[in-house]
């Protein structure tokens, strides 16, 4: 194995302020001191180098020295139930139900889902409440994902995006925030 010290191609300014909004974050859920692999600073590093040059997530995890991630043959479900639907139950609890999509049906209680049409029929067999109801969501969820559209030529990471859309949303919006400082 070889080491090699690399130049990230973005003003310290933009690394030390991200770090500092992680370290807020991490202050506002209430994480233990130390109990992370990284401190905000070095966290912030290979999250801005994701960002900017699209590069693997494995490669990046191993060059800051972090655990292994889950297996790419783990079901995104799975993965979510593990890792991010706690954090999501209680942003739910607290009035800010996360919007999610179809794939995400049966995953909790405060999630919202669209409602599946019924099976051989068209979408005109729902209600037309629930009609609507799908159609909000898409539209709420579609401006995240016009954010990441208009981002994608600063952020590399953006043009190749294979996630749900939900979380596009909050890729494209940390993007956002990160091009504000940028300039």
């Amino acid at each position: 194995m070889v080491t090699c010290v690399a130049t990230l191609d973005v003003p310290r300014h933009v690394v030390e302020y991200l770090g500092r909004l992680l370290a807020a974050h991490r202050r506002r859920i209430g994480t233990p001191r130390r109990s992370r692999a990284l401190g905000p600073f070095r966290q912030a590093v290979p999250v801005l180098r994701w960002f900017h040059e699209r590069g693997c997530v494995h490669c990046l995890a191993r060059d800051a020295g972090v655990s292994d991630v889950e297996p790419g043959s783990v079901p995104d479900i799975t993965a979510a139930r593990i890792h991010v639907l706690p954090a999501l139950y209680k942003a739910a609890a607290d009035g800010l139900p996360p919007l999610t999509d179809k794939g995400y049906i049966g995953a909790g209680i405060g999630l919202l889902t669209p409602v599946r049409r019924p099976k051989g029929q068209s979408e005109q067999a729902l209600h037309s409440d629930t009609r609507m109801y799908n159609t909000f969501l898409r539209h709420v969820r579609a401006l995240g994902e016009r954010t990441a559209a208009e981002l994608k030529q600063r952020w590399r990471a953006l043009q190749y995006v294979t996630l749900s859309p939900s979380r596009i949303g909050d890729i494209a919006r940390a993007a956002l925030v990160l091009n504000g400082i940028w300039k």
